[in-house]
């Protein structure tokens, strides 16, 4: 019985380090490789982006890693609910990448990339 106990034990953790191992895969490799197919851009050049949009945009490319609230912590991301970076360090994290996040300088225009910057500080507690 003692066996069995053990080898059930042993073969919960191998589950569930695959199944780790492999969401953590697939959630980076699909924030790396997960191309915008949404049509946001100005109407014209310094109007400010419909805010459904830029959300829609976050969740597409940030909400993987951060979660919805900002506050998800996945694979290494940081806690944007309690973050305290000025915006054009944001700026600079969502364009040029930082750790695991991918750089989105080439998938996102400047007027996209400060949105979603004034989006992801909308996120922080009060």
């Amino acid at each position: 019985m003692a066996v069995q106990r053990g080898w059930c034990r042993k073969g919960v953790v191998l589950i569930t380090a695959f199944v780790f191992v492999l969401s953590s895969f697939l959630g980076l490799s699909s924030c790396a490789g997960n191309e915008s197919k949404l049509a946001v851009s100005p109407t014209k050049a310094g109007d400010p982006l419909d805010p459904t949009l830029v959300k829609s945009l976050y969740t597409a490319k940030c909400a993987i890693c951060h979660g919805t609230d900002g506050a998800m912590n996945y694979a290494g991301a940081k806690d944007l609910s309690i973050s305290s970076l000025p915006k054009a360090e944001v700026i600079g994290q969502i364009t040029y990448g930082k750790g695991t996040m991918p750089p989105m300088e080439k998938q996102l225009t400047s007027e996209q990339i400060a949105a979603v910057a004034d989006y992801c500080i909308s996120l922080r507690k009060k």
